[in-house]
């Protein structure tokens, strides 16, 4: 309603040849777009960055002297695998690949999840979604001795 309302004022002065303080701000012609499309291709360029470093990231190949709620990111078979040792020494193997859009997700310490540093999903450390964009578990990946 009130975008109603001032249109009509501006019209109405623009008819009787009178100033009005909001009509630049109102002005189809004004280029507010910049600024946002400025944001967008940066943000984008980021995720696109996230996601090739992500696949090209080399990895730790040895996980044999992993510690208690300890993570690291290494490559089973060629595949980039998350592995995380529990306070029972089980290991859990995740696939690191986010669910959401494909960038690779790296654990973080301090909350004890795998994160997504593309568009923020956080797994826990058995791949179950804590926080979306994602809404499928990372793929689990079988033990191999």
């Amino acid at each position: 309603m009130t975008n109603g309302t001032i249109a009509a004022k501006i019209i109405s002065d623009a008819i009787l040849d009178r100033s009005n303080d909001y009509a630049t701000f109102f002005t189809p012609a004004r280029r507010q777009a910049d600024p946002f499309a400025r944001k967008f291709v940066s943000v984008n360029a980021d995720v696109a960055k996230h996601l090739v470093k992500g696949k090209l990231d080399n990895t730790k190949d040895d996980f044999s002297e992993l510690h208690v709620n300890e993570a690291v990111v290494t490559r089973i078979d060629g595949r980039r695998t998350g592995v995380f040792k529990d306070a029972n020494n089980q290991i859990h193997m995740v696939d690191t690949t986010c669910t959401h859009l494909g960038c690779e997700v790296a654990w973080n310490d301090a909350e004890q999840s795998w994160d997504c540093p593309c568009h923020g999903s956080r797994f826990s450390y058995t791949g179950e979604v804590i926080e979306g964009p994602a809404k499928r578990p990372l793929k689990k990946i079988d033990r191999i001795d």
